[in-house]
């Protein structure tokens, strides 16, 4: 089915369900037409002895009746016994009738069936009509004509109606599939638009949602590259000015301290890039764990708590993320040292029922700028970026789990608890 196109294969399935659906409806037909035939039969039978009775005189002639009128045993006048094909003559069948005890006899002979209905008067006067299986013949094969003609073009104008909608929607999919290849020529700039409200809009919308996040994505990427650069380029500068006045004489060996502090600076730099990248191949589950996350903050706020002269107020249960313990170790440990170039006095972190916070007292963050606090490179209200905000973001979302940040009474909150 694959290789047949599209239009193709709904006329196909629409013909076959058709044809299917008809004959299990030509089926049931069949039947119940076979009990309406033969109760139409006695009707139109009935009707012609009503016919006969009113006209004694000159009885009218039907192509598929007979009728047979007697008079004490004595056949008075008889029509059409042709229809009875030789198997009874009129004194036959006045015999057969008078001593029937009802009106009307049904008569099976080599697989013939003829139907008879008699009229009794006084004084042995009869009026009997027969008829045989022609009329039945041929009412049903006009009725089974017109089936035939009405289910023929159904499946002719079903299989108009599919082509006609199908043309129109592979169209529609061939126009979304042009649009789709010219995506990368004109660099995600044209817009996706397909008209409707039909599942190939909702594709339309899915491509056109996906050619965004590609644009802001190379947008991102642009962006990082040009803050990367910039950010590379002061400690280089720094360490190529210092060697080269410490090489000329100008200035003092012991200024090379200055050197290794922008060594450690870019050092710092480099590691945090490959964390961001790390994080891209980071794939395997199998290498996840259940992290006490309370022995990852302990360790982190001890490793800190000596260079600052920052409060640290820890409430922490024993809940516990799965995930890789080095990665939420850098992910909690940027989100901390954030804390402590903005708070005042304190940092506050809590964990309760793995919902896991991290507040300080520090100024709330501008309403402009609260909502790019996780974009790489993204310049703080201080003048600060980087890459470490960006990396915790992406961290949590690795490991199932959703970051905020949120301006609070006192300070700013970072929380941090499983999707």
């Amino acid at each position: 089915m694959k290789e047949i196109k599209l239009a193709t294969q709904l006329n196909l399935i629409f013909s076959i369900v058709t044809l299917l659906t008809s004959l299990v409806f030509m089926i049931a037909l069949n039947r119940v037409f076979a009990d309406f035939r033969a109760s139409q039969n006695e009707v139109q039978l009935s009707a012609y002895l009503n016919d006969v009775r009113q006209n004694l005189s000159n009885p009218p002639v039907s192509e598929y009746n007979g009728y047979i009128i007697s008079s004490n045993g004595i056949v008075i006048h008889s029509s059409n016994l042709g229809v009875l094909d030789d198997h009874y003559s009129a004194l036959d069948v006045v015999e057969m009738m008078s001593i029937w005890p009802g009106q009307t006899r049904h008569v099976e002979i080599d697989g013939e069936d003829y139907y008879f209905r008699i009229d009794r008067r006084p004084n042995d006067n009869y009026i009997i009509v027969f008829t045989s299986e022609d009329y039945l013949s041929v009412f049903g094969t006009s009725f089974s004509l017109l089936v035939r003609v009405s289910f023929i073009a159904l499946v002719l104008l079903g299989n108009v109606i599919i082509l006609m909608w199908s043309r129109i929607t592979v169209e529609r999919i061939k126009r979304l599939q042009g649009e789709v290849q010219v995506l990368r020529r004109n660099n995600y700039q044209e817009p996706i638009e397909i008209d409707g409200s039909d599942e190939i809009t909702d594709l339309a919308k899915a491509i056109e949602k996906m050619r965004q996040e590609i644009q802001a994505a190379d947008k991102t990427k642009q962006e990082m590259l040009q803050n990367i650069s910039h950010d590379f380029k002061t400690p280089i500068a720094v360490i190529q000015s210092y060697a080269e006045a410490i090489g000329d004489g100008i200035s003092d060996v012991k200024e090379a301290e200055v050197i290794v502090k922008q060594a450690e600076t870019l050092n710092q730099k480099v590691k945090q890039l490959l964390e961001l990248n790390k994080l891209e191949y980071l794939k395997d589950s199998a290498e996840f764990e259940n992290v006490r996350i309370k022995d990852v903050i302990i360790n982190i706020v001890n490793n800190q708590k000596y260079r600052t002269s920052i409060e640290f107020n820890l409430d922490l249960d024993d809940s516990t993320y799965f995930g890789v313990k080095e990665n939420f170790y850098t992910a909690f440990s940027n989100i901390i040292d954030n804390g402590l170039r903005y708070a005042k006095t304190k940092i506050v972190i809590q964990l309760k029922n793995k919902k896991l916070t991290f507040f300080n007292d520090g100024e709330p963050i501008s309403e402009k700028f609260i909502d790019h606090v996780f974009k790489p490179y993204e310049k703080g209200q201080n003048g600060q970026f980087g890459l470490g905000m960006s990396i915790a973001q992406k961290t949590c979302t690795h490991f199932n789990l959703m970051l905020k940040v949120e301006n609070v009474t006192g300070g700013v909150r970072f929380t941090i608890e499983p999707l």
